[in-house]
């Protein structure tokens, strides 16, 4: 008579195991912290927080836009798959790199670490927009990533670097200044030399007008006087 309950009550938990095992990667909790650094930060930046899949905050829209769950996981219908490069872009293409590392609690762990970490390589500079690289050979949550190589950043991700403090645009550079005469230099030239052109025609008819005036006075004094008989 015990022998039904036991079969029942066996079953019932072989299926909650069970389910809890297919369960624990959904179950677990997004990163606690991201990392950034790379070209143009004197400072890591450093974001943390919640980063459960779905909650508000910068650290969750960080981890939805790099794709992050969906490396952990596994693209599915609440996560999409990230467009991936056929082939690795150039460095010219790319620009500068910046390395994001995420503390992601549960994810397994390597030597001398407390809590799991998942690294992402960003291009934000990258030609037709933001590239990300996850380096393969990286574990998950026991298992190794589902997702690793060149893939796009989704949309909204420059905004949000871009709030955080990460350069996503080129630093336009200062004008050099040319070795020639401004403009404003060459007209100031023109008009010293015009002042000074018409000054010298002014002296040199004033002088010639005293020239011609004591030239008439000596001949005055020269002329001989005629006296009549």
């Amino acid at each position: 008579m015990l022998r039904r309950p036991l079969i029942v009550a066996a079953l019932a938990a072989g299926i909650t195991i069970a389910a809890i095992t297919v369960a624990a990667p959904a179950l677990a909790k997004g990163p606690t912290e991201a990392r950034i650094t790379g070209t143009g930060l004197v400072h890591a930046v450093v974001v943390s927080g919640n980063g459960e899949p779905g909650q508000q905050g910068k650290l969750a829209a960080l981890a939805e836009q790099t794709y992050l769950f969906t490396l952990l996981f596994g693209p599915g219908d609440s996560l999409p798959a990230p467009t991936m490069l056929p082939s690795p872009p150039s460095a010219a293409m790319l620009g500068p790199r910046y390395v994001l590392t995420y503390k992601v609690p549960g994810v397994t762990t390597q030597a001398n670490e407390q809590v799991g970490r998942i690294r992402e390589d960003l291009y934000p500079r990258a030609a037709g927009g933001p590239v990300i690289y996850a380096p393969p050979g990286q574990r998950g949550f026991g298992q190794a990533l589902h997702v690793t190589g060149w893939f796009r950043g989704s949309p909204g991700l420059l905004r949000t670097l871009t709030g955080l403090g990460v350069p996503t645009r080129p630093s336009n550079p200062a004008p050099q200044q040319t070795r020639g005469p401004s403009a404003g230099h060459r007209a100031a030239g023109h008009q010293i030399g015009s002042g000074a052109l018409a000054w010298l025609i002014a002296s040199g008819a004033a002088i010639a007008a005293v020239a011609l005036i004591a030239a008439a006075l000596w001949l005055r004094r020269r002329k001989p006087v005629i006296r009549e008989a």
